[in-house]
């Protein structure tokens, strides 16, 4: 389980699943699945704990077997069985070839033999067990044929508008500057409206209006979202700063490979994927915020229940014209190909924030400003907190990725009489 990888371990899982994730959370036809697997192959990556920057198409294609075999635990790295042996291509030199060929598709066999040859160290041979029926069979093998390159390059250059066939193919996820609202105490405040659109039915899985815009709030509209309607294949969303969260770089990522989804980030200025659920903003703006009453200052609970009443009664209900039928009736029908979790999943623990603390000699540690106790037999360890970053109460304490017991809050009072 993830629960039990190393640091070292559960990073390299997790970027190998970022790659393989458009492979494996579809059913592709077998020509359609080396093709991904080809664009993926040709980009350059920052693999963790590893000076390499591309991984081959044969790779990509033997990890999405593991992680369909046996789930994101199959994709942690394992100690190599031909250590000692001769490969007749190395992974290096493999890098190189497909290198080559991309940038110029018609370089022939020979041509190849010439640059790999200045690209060795004595500069005046090739690697060693190469041969020109070694690189004719490579390129093909791989997809790397002059015909198959050109057609890649003319698909990638036309940006075509892409718009999904089935429900919760595609979720879109954004953020919209919200009303102000009662504060509690007094005073006012603005909040903010978090929500994900079905690309397919411009459903929306979940919406809420929240006091922040951090990445709290996206994740737990997600959760909710996720808990209405089922699994996305895809999750757009925007490249903002407070998705990526440098206190918790995995985060995200654990959650994506847990539930089995992708998150696509979209490039600043660049919204691909996202200009529905901005549609569906200016909808909220105009229909639902302009029919409030100015002069009444709800709650942020009085709000929610209003944008959810005018969800369910009118804007799931109304015929969209670019779909011609509701929204609800289009999501309906596909929900036979929905994809939904096991019903034993603890949804809501999936999504817990996780952080490291070491336990102090008197069995407490700091979170959220307030000390908590740990058992005592962990006094001096270093431990994993999990929580739910909107109702931090319960919070649960691992060690050595095994469930240790629930931390306290520490009542000094108490503890001072029970002392004395």
């Amino acid at each position: 389980m993830l629960a039990l990888m190393d640091d070292k371990a559960e990073k390299t899982a997790l970027f190998r699943y970022g790659l393989i994730a458009p492979l494996v959370l579809e059913t592709l036809p077998r020509g359609e699945l080396t093709r991904r697997a080809q664009q993926i192959a040709a980009r350059l990556y920052d693999i963790p704990c590893s000076t390499r920057r591309q991984v081959s198409v044969d790779t990509l294609l033997e990890w999405t077997l593991r992680y369909r075999r046996n789930g994101l635990a199959a994709l942690t790295p394992k100690p190599r069985q031909d250590r000692g042996q001769m490969r007749a291509i190395t992974a290096e030199t493999a890098a190189l070839i497909e290198r080559l060929k991309r940038e110029s598709p018609s370089r022939t066999g020979a041509a190849l033999l010439h640059h790999l040859a200045l690209e060795s160290k004595d500069r005046n041979q090739p690697p060693a067990g190469l041969s020109p029926s070694t690189l004719y069979r490579f390129p093909r093998a791989r997809g790397l044929t002059e015909r198959q390159l050109l057609r890649d390059q003319a698909a990638a250059s036309s940006h075509k508008k892409y718009e999904a066939l089935h429900a919760n193919q595609i979720w879109q996820s954004d953020l919209m500057f919200g009303p102000w609202v009662e504060r509690p105490g007094g005073g006012k405040r603005q909040v903010f409206l978090q929500a994900t659109l079905d690309d397919a039915s411009r459903l929306i899985p979940h919406g809420q209006f929240y006091p922040n815009q951090g990445l709290d709030a996206f994740l737990d509209c997600l959760r909710q979202a996720v808990a209405a309607r089922g699994l996305p294949t895809r999750l757009y969303m925007d490249n903002a700063k407070i998705y990526r969260s440098p206190g918790r770089p995995l985060g995200l990522a654990r959650i994506a490979a847990s539930i089995g989804i992708l998150i696509v980030h979209t490039p600043p200025y660049q919204p691909e994927g996202r200009g529905k659920i901005e549609r569906f903003f200016r909808s909220v703006r105009e229909q639902f915020l302009t029919s409030l009453d100015p002069k009444a200052l709800l709650s942020l609970e009085q709000l929610n229940e209003r944008f959810w009443h005018w969800l369910d009664t009118v804007y799931h209900r109304h015929e969209h014209s670019a779909l011609g039928t509701t929204p609800l009736l289009r999501w309906q029908r596909d929900i036979e190909q929905v994809r939904q979790l096991p019903p034993a999943t603890d949804l809501r623990r999936l999504f817990f924030h996780r952080v490291d603390r070491l336990v102090r000699r008197d069995s407490t540690f700091l979170l959220h400003g307030q000390f908590f106790e740990a058992p005592p037999h962990l006094a001096g360890q270093r431990i994993e907190v999990r929580f739910d970053p909107l109702d931090p109460a319960p919070v649960e304490i691992y060690h050595g990725g095994q469930l240790a017991g629930a931390a306290r809050l520490v009542d000094a009072v108490v503890n001072g009489r029970t002392y004395r």
